[in-house]
């Protein structure tokens, strides 16, 4: 066993994101400590975490007094971590393991069933962490990668090596991409209260009701390691429960530098936490412990220890009183991470590359695709996770870039400079594209160095072979080369430049409807184009939810909303969706949503990232505190109230990158605030007057990436107001454009260019729950409490302008055709209109 005090702890460990001062890091040992934390407010609810099988969830009065996952076949056996892992052992080796095994009810002690700590622990420092992994590269098994820490193949190596191995081989990387998780969140709340702990305790019960899963989950913690440890005393209840004698934490140590995983819990143990002779006085909370599993082999309880409740936190601090020793919680309780599986998942689109770098340092990978076949450049792009100037050990930060090629140096004790073969997922890349028709691809290589210096780069390469792989129909994958301009077929690649392989993708045709119309209350299509696949019949949806099924080319609607078709061809594979929705009414008389400590999510709006966006409202608070109103991401966006009336908005949750503006909300008063986001400026206006801008370089530029807008709830940050008029726009709206435009409601057949997503105030029900309605139709809002005590749609006393302000002319409104219109083949026409077009019809030329 290596000494505590050897240790190089490179954990991403989650802790509260406000601390007492006290905390000591040891930045030694755990250099990229980071106190930020992502709560789920959805574990507030119990049971709410969507299902697949759609089983009865045990009622919460049913959790056990004791539970310990790693007693079961989906936890896998303890690990004697290599070098400094701890990070990776507690999130890779157990919980993203253990979390795999549970959903798929699979063996965890199995070699294929594990997943290997250095795969990606060797990327600590390669611009690329955990987090990103488990998101976006995935990780393959012990088997494949051949070693449970290092790797038998690619060698042994720490994180700071300038040589350490690469793996290759196209289906090993592919195998990796169906071992994915969503973004790590954390508990909502912190340990220290009993509602904090019944959280954690239902969470590892059953996942919070999740009866998808064989058993409960696991967490992630950070601890200062350098703990005291006691033996459990010897009364009735220890003695029935059969844990007289074992392990448990005494004290922690002082300075964190450590990553450990919450297995379990037993709220039937009693400790002497005061040494005065009496074990299990509640009142001094010396009862019940958490479960925890370290990565030291065989370590206190073959592994595994309790720690108290009542330490439930990441170090101690020690003073002298009285000439004695004094030890006092340090760093606030846990707030402890967790992993959340894509259940079922599998890369529908992949890229397959061979190449080589003599420097790989020096290279930044990305992959884009347009949907026009003739595009020059991406309408959409994403760089590659594990090839963002990685594999020196220093975040390609050193100059020049060492001569390491891209496979490194293997256990053989040799350099491997052959090519190297290896794929990414793409279906994210591609998510919302028809996948029927021709896509483009671009593969880059930015061989620049990470300063974008170009005559630092001191590398040279090649590509051999790039190829996008279609696995959506057909699971053994349809394989596309994409053509390398030049004479012998192989593409050099020369430091200090960009080099670009692009190619067309021809997709499987299952082609859409076309020419969706709706008139009055009739919805009628015609057939798809003639794909060589017959239709079975069309599906209709109405807000994204299916009304009906038929064989017809009609279908007679109710109500407002946006309406859908599909194509559900003989093999029963289901077209992408065409969409017309019904014309925004103007509302008589105006209503609004009123929260009253409740909030509402807005689904997938920023699962794409926008250089530019404009998120605009009007609020009118019906109570001020710090830290109310809330909405955001931490750590990626982030904007609420505080208690003096300023708004608060910018990309840090906390820290520099936000904009403070003084006196913008008031009780009981409508005022309107409006967030504009260009690339790295941050601007916030209020009733359309500019109140405070910040510049985000060069850690933020744009927004989004992290999925659903989530509007909290709950008496600390939730939506305690009356919201109207909220809009979403891709696009950084002037002040000018703001001020025309935020007195008016839209309406009509035609809402502005640019407008992603719009609320009018007005609340429907889908399948029974209350939704905000989302009038361009993609984006309906689940408000998080259905209790109607806590929202309601209210007319308000808010009126509207209907008409926009500005000129129409045909200097700033026109239909634009493609280029070329065949007989027979779809032709796709743009519109670009101001704000105050409501209808608009043409003839053809």
């Amino acid at each position: 066993m290596k000494s505590i005090l050897k240790l190089v702890c490179l954990a991403a460990v989650a802790f509260p994101a406000s601390m007492p001062a006290q905390l000591v890091v040891d930045r030694q040992k755990y250099p990229d400590y980071d106190p930020t934390v992502r709560p789920d407010r959805s574990l507030l609810r119990y049971g709410s975490r969507p299902r697949l099988k759609g089983a009865p969830v045990p009622a919460e009065s049913q959790r056990p007094d004791h539970v310990n996952n790693a007693a079961t076949m989906y936890f896998p056996p303890i690990i004697s971590q290599e070098g400094g892992s701890c990070g990776s052992a507690s999130r890779i080796a157990y919980m993203f393991t253990h979390e795999l095994n549970s959903f798929r009810h699979t063996n965890a002690s199995l070699p294929e069933n594990m997943y290997p700590t250095h795969f990606v622990w060797l990327l600590t420092y390669g611009n690329s962490g955990k987090d990103q992994f488990v998101q976006y590269v995935g990780v393959p098994s012990v088997k494949t990668y051949g070693g449970r820490g290092n790797s038998a193949l690619f060698g042994y190596k720490e994180w700071d090596s300038q040589d350490y191995g690469w793996m290759t081989g196209y289906e090993k990387w592919h195998e990796a991409m169906f071992n994915r998780m969503w973004q790590p969140r954390s508990l909502p709340m912190n340990v220290g209260s009993e509602e904090g702990r019944n959280l954690l305790k239902n969470w590892l019960w059953n996942h919070n009701g999740d009866t998808d899963f064989a058993c409960g989950g696991i967490a992630g913690i950070g601890v200062a390691s350098a703990c005291a440890q006691g033996g459990i005393p010897k009364t009735p209840a220890n003695l029935e429960a059969g844990v007289v004698g074992q392990s448990y934490v005494r004290w922690w140590g002082t300075s964190v530098d450590h990553a450990l995983t919450i297995v379990g819990y037993d709220d039937r143990i009693e400790f002497d936490l005061d040494g005065n002779g009496k074990a299990g006085e509640k009142e001094k909370d010396e009862v019940g412990a958490w479960i925890i599993a370290n990565s030291w082999g065989g370590w206190a309880n073959n592994g595994l220890i309790y720690c108290p409740y009542a330490y439930g936190f990441p170090a101690h601090s020690v003073t002298k009183e009285g000439g004695k020793e004094v030890r006092k919680q340090s760093g606030g309780w846990w707030q402890p991470e967790l992993y959340y599986v894509r259940k079922n998942y599998r890369p529908l689109r992949t890229i397959k590359v061979k190449m080589d770098y003599s420097h790989r340092s020096e290279m930044l990978l990305s992959v884009g695709v347009a949907t026009d076949p003739n595009a020059t450049r991406p309408e959409k792009t994403i760089e590659l996770h594990h090839f963002r100037w990685a594999g020196d050990g220093h975040n390609g930060d050193l100059n020049p870039a060492p001569a390491v090629p891209m496979l490194g140096r293997w256990a053989d004790g040799k350099l491997h400079d052959e090519p190297m073969e290896f794929g990414y997922d793409l279906t994210d890349l591609c998510e919302g594209l028809d996948h029927s028709k021709p896509l483009k691809f671009f593969f880059n290589v930015d061989a620049r160095t990470k300063s974008k210096i170009a005559s630092r780069a001191k590398g040279s390469g090649h590509i051999y072979n790039v190829s996008i792989i279609d696995y959506e129909f057909d699971k053994d994958g349809v394989e596309t080369p994409l053509e390398l301009k030049s004479d012998d077929g192989v593409l050099p690649v020369p430091g200090g430049k960009i080099t670009t392989v692009s190619g067309v993708v021809y997709g499987e045709q299952y082609t859409m409807p076309r020419n969706l119309q709706l008139k009055g209350t009739q919805l009628t299509w015609d057939a798809p184009q003639n794909c060589g696949h017959s239709v079975k019949q069309y599906n209709v949806y109405k807000d994204g939810v299916k009304i009906s099924d038929t064989e017809k080319r009609e279908q007679t609607i109710d109500g407002n909303g946006a309406y859908s078709v599909s194509a559900v061809f003989d093999s029963g594979i289901e077209s992408q969706r065409l969409t017309v929705s019904t014309p925004v009414s103007v509302q008589t008389p105006n209503v609004a949503a009123k929260f009253n400590n409740n909030g509402f999510s807005i689904p997938d709006v920023f699962n794409d990232s926008y250089n530019n966006c404009t998120i605009e409202f009007w609020i009118k608070p019906q109570s001020l505190k710090d830290w109310n109103l809330q909405a955001g991401r931490w750590g990626q966006f982030m904007f609420h109230a505080n208690g003096n009336g300023t708004f608060t908005a910018g990309w840090d949750a906390v820290g520099e990158k936000r904009v403070h503006a003084e006196g913008a909300l008031k009780v009981g008063r409508w005022n309107h605030i409006a967030m504009v986001v260009n690339k790295s400026s941050f601007n916030v206006y209020v009733d359309g007057m500019g109140r405070g801008s910040v510049s985000g370089s060069p850690s933020f530029s744009g927004i989004g990436g992290f999925g659903n807008l989530n509007f909290w709830s709950g008496e600390d940050n939730g939506q305690d107001a009356v919201y109207d008029e909220i809009r979403i726009w891709d696009k950084s709206r002037t002040r000018y454009e703001i001020l025309q435009a935020m007195n008016t409601e839209f309406s009509g057949s035609v809402l502005p260019q640019g407008l992603i997503a719009y609320y009018k105030g007005d609340v429907i029900s889908i399948d029974g729950k209350p939704y905000l309605h989302d009038c361009v139709g993609a984006h309906n809002a689940p408000i998080t409490n259905p209790d109607t005590k806590t929202y309601e749609e209210i007319n308000s006393d808010k009126t509207w302008n209907t008409e926009v302000k500005g000129t129409i002319s045909i200097n700033n409104t026109r239909v634009t055709s493609p280029a070329t219109v065949e007989a027979g083949q779809p032709a796709l026409f743009s519109v670009t209109c101001p704000d105050a077009v409501k209808h608009l019809t043409w003839d053809a030329p």
